[in-house]
């Protein structure tokens, strides 16, 4: 695994040594192509991945198929533990947004590794805490934030993971309704008013934050 990925990695990085070094000796290295699916929403969950390059949405599809996008994971992003571990179906469908690099651990291998060293299943509970405290805040603000809230904090994120070198991130507003949970209608609605008030510069298909500060407080942060 090149420049020791997981001692840098989001998650494993808190593991000893020792245990970074035998899971990195499990991995396996993938390559993706642009729009493919790594797993589906409940498909076996059989193995957990750490980016190495590119990046990859993770999106749920609900009852009435609108998709929700959760997250986007980049180079040292680990994703796939929750099903790796338990063994259950998929809870989410990762899909390549460009082309990529993972590595991945399969679930037998990390229980092979947690039977001879029994230490590192305080260290797996702790990788997966970590994301339930995670999921458990994307919950609480899809239930208790207005849809401005929720795309102020979005936008936020999206800016500090994609801006290029002129701060312009490159989203369509479908786009950005998929990661607010909010029809497109009604981004655009918010959006035209955020830009009346010169809190961003929009153009079709990018965005630039033009008041960190102002956007900051829609987004409940200050």
């Amino acid at each position: 695994m090149p420049g020791n990925l997981l001692v840098n990695s989001k998650i494993f990085g808190d593991m000893r040594a020792e245990h970074q070094t035998l899971f990195e000796q499990m991995a396996r290295r993938m390559t993706l192509k642009k729009g493919q699916t790594l797993f589906f929403q409940d498909d076996p969950g059989d193995a957990l991945y750490v980016v190495e390059e590119g990046s990859i949405e993770i999106s749920v599809l609900g009852e009435n198929g609108k998709k929700l996008s959760l997250n986007v994971m980049r180079p040292l992003d680990v994703f796939g533990e929750i099903a790796a571990l338990d063994g259950g179906p998929r809870t989410a469908t990762a899909t390549a947004w460009e082309p990529c690099v993972v590595h991945e651990i399969r679930r037998s291998h990390i229980l092979d590794a947690i039977s001879t060293h029994p230490a590192i299943s305080a260290e797996m509970v702790k990788i997966l805490c970590d994301r339930m405290r995670w999921i458990s805040q994307q919950i609480e603000d899809l239930a208790l934030l207005d849809i401005e809230t929720r795309l102020a904090k979005r936008v936020l994120i999206l800016h500090d993971k994609f801006s290029d070198q002129e701060g312009y991130i490159h989203f369509s507003q479908s786009e950005l309704a998929d990661f607010s949970g909010a029809t497109r209608e009604t981004i655009n609605k918010t959006l035209q008013l955020w830009r009346s008030n010169d809190v961003i510069v929009l153009s079709r298909g990018t965005l630039k934050i033009n008041n960190f500060s102002r956007l900051e407080q829609l987004a409940g942060l200050n």
